[in-house]
């Protein structure tokens, strides 16, 4: 009987974990363009439906909407990003209104779904990158138990247009839990005082 009620809790734990949040959920068989045919199938795929989800890197408040400019990382089965030390390339997202960049702060997991724009170009610090572009029709912020330190991750692109990928090159990349309230490169053991060494009691004579 236990093992009966065991199983059935992990099967329901399990549906749980597989299931996307509502608010980004599709209808079946809607056909979805990856990051891959984004940069190398051109026009063919312009206007069609993406589910992509990243690390926030870059957020800027316009007059009318807020663009995100994210690292891309592969969904789980659930929708949340499987960040890493390596990633495909950016994205930017723009979305309807004004996003708070308190909320959605450098380092937080996203996952988007919307309608593929086509290519924007930018920079990533002093180097031009060509960015796949949607606008949003639909978002998920996911809870903040780890934040990546995106300044550990460097790319640049390799040429233009939808036919080249951008390159990366491989670099350390820091998970820092959310209790950290430091960060800056100081660490704990340079703010931590010295424990006081005990001493030998002093014999009278």
């Amino acid at each position: 009987m236990y093992i009966k009620v065991s199983m059935l809790l992990v099967a329901l734990w399990l549906t749980g974990c597989s299931t996307l949040p509502e608010n980004i959920q599709l209808p079946e068989g809607t056909n979805l363009v990856s990051y891959p045919q984004a940069a190398s199938q051109g026009e063919q795929v312009i206007g069609q439906m993406v589910r992509w989800g990243g690390v926030i890197a870059k957020i800027e408040n316009k007059p009318d909407a807020t663009m995100l400019e994210l690292l891309h990382y592969p969904l789980r089965s659930y929708g949340k990003p499987l960040s890493g030390d390596e990633s495909m390339g950016r994205f930017r997202v723009y979305v309807k209104g004004f996003m708070d960049p308190m909320v959605y702060q450098q380092g937080r997991s996203m996952t988007f779904t919307g309608e593929l724009k086509g290519l924007e170009e930018g920079l990533v610090g002093e180097h031009t990158y060509v960015f796949p572009t949607i606008e949003s029709s639909a978002y998920h912020l996911w809870k903040n138990i780890q934040r990546l330190d995106v300044t550990g991750i460097h790319m640049w692109p390799h040429g233009y247009g939808f036919g080249r990928y951008p390159h990366f090159s491989r670099s350390r990349v820091i998970i820092r839990g959310s209790n950290t309230r430091h960060y800056g490169n100081s660490s704990p053991a340079a703010t931590t005082k010295p424990k006081p060494v005990a001493r030998p009691a002093r014999q009278e004579r």
